[in-house]
């Protein structure tokens, strides 16, 4: 989700610039913001040496991004919980997209390591991997909330993964033998 400078598609100008089908371009005048490219070629306006037009793009596509949160539970087992969301950009709100947060991906791990932090601190080990669905649509109706204000749409967030440390699967291993 992260957004790029782009160029026009003629040397030294900005004045044409083509637009992949899975980005869209924030046309940008001496810096200010002036409108919004959809995919195909465009005609910007006049521009000198490429100083006066400039572009920022964002993709379209469902990106996935994996958070890694340690927290510690009940029972007092350090345990490592993977959790993949995926998420877009609401067509509607391309702008807020492309303007509002600087990475969108440390916003989403924030949320995510707040979400895991408060909710397996109270549950035992065994609770924690009976819940793994519990938690995941904990993270994922507190991104879907905090996120469409920023112009982002989760599709779904999923704890993929719960590792307790090395020393705890030894033991059980030993126990199970």
């Amino acid at each position: 989700m992260a957004q790029q400078s782009e160029r026009g598609c003629l040397p030294c100008s900005n004045c044409f610039v083509t637009v992949p089908q899975d980005k869209t371009y924030a046309v940008e005048k001496f810096g200010r913001y002036s409108h919004m490219l959809q995919p195909g070629l465009a005609f910007v306006g006049a521009d000198c040496c490429g100083c006066c037009v400039t572009f920022r793009s964002i993709t379209s596509r469902v990106e996935q991004n994996t958070v890694m949160v340690q927290t510690k539970t009940k029972d007092n087992v350090f345990v490592t919980a993977k959790v993949a969301v995926q998420q877009s950009v609401i067509a509607t709100k391309t702008v807020d997209a492309i303007y509002e947060l600087a990475s969108v991906h440390s916003q989403i791990d924030s949320y995510v390591s707040d979400v895991v932090r408060s909710s397996l601190p109270h549950m035992t080990l065994d609770e924690a991997f009976e819940k793994k669905d519990d938690i995941s649509n904990n993270v994922q109706e507190k991104l879907v909330a905090e996120m469409a204000t920023y112009g982002f749409q989760i599709h779904k967030a999923l704890v993929t993964d719960l590792v307790p440390n090395a020393e705890v699967v030894q033991s059980m291993n030993e126990i199970n033998k």
